[in-house]
């Protein structure tokens, strides 16, 4: 897609959205690296899928067992040399982020327990991680799975 039509089709998108109360999503920058969090609605989680091949990492965070959402988790990442670059806390279950390529360690944490993952990010590409959590009273939002499904009627 040419760089003139995607910036055309994300102005149409952003003119869309704006009357749009579920699906506002606050784009943020911390040390040249871009990202978004949300996803608690289709709203919002169609903005983020529309957002995906601007970034080159996707974050999804579930309760264990069910799969249900997750927010609030805290995301702390670090550079190769051990440098924080990041500090956030996750708006919604979903996550994407424009990193620069290299290795990353991510500390997530969520009521009370903290995961450590080392992620490379590609030059090209995207990396995807989920993440779960032991979490009781994660059953108020759709399960992964039902999240994954294309909207009725959509293209496969």
């Amino acid at each position: 897609m040419s760089l003139r039509l995607r910036a055309t089709f994300l102005l149409i998108l952003a003119l869309g959205l704006a009357g749009n109360a579920g699906a506002q999503l606050s784009l943020q920058s911390s040390e040249g690296i871009r990202y978004a969090s949300g996803g608690i609605g289709e709203g919002e989680r169609d903005e983020l899928v529309l957002m995906l091949p601007d970034y080159n990492l996707k974050l999804v965070a579930a309760a264990k067992g069910t799969g249900a959402f997750l927010a609030d988790v805290k995301l702390t990442a670090l550079d190769a040399r051990g440098t924080k670059v990041l500090e956030t806390t996750l708006d919604g279950p979903w996550f994407v982020a424009r990193f620069p390529p290299g290795r990353y360690e991510l500390q997530l944490a969520h009521g009370g327990a903290t995961q450590k993952r080392m992620v490379t990010i590609p030059a090209q590409g995207r990396r995807v991680e989920y993440v779960y959590w032991t979490d009781a009273s994660a059953t108020t939002l759709k399960s992964m799975e039902q999240a994954e499904k294309p909207p009725p009627g959509a293209a496969k």
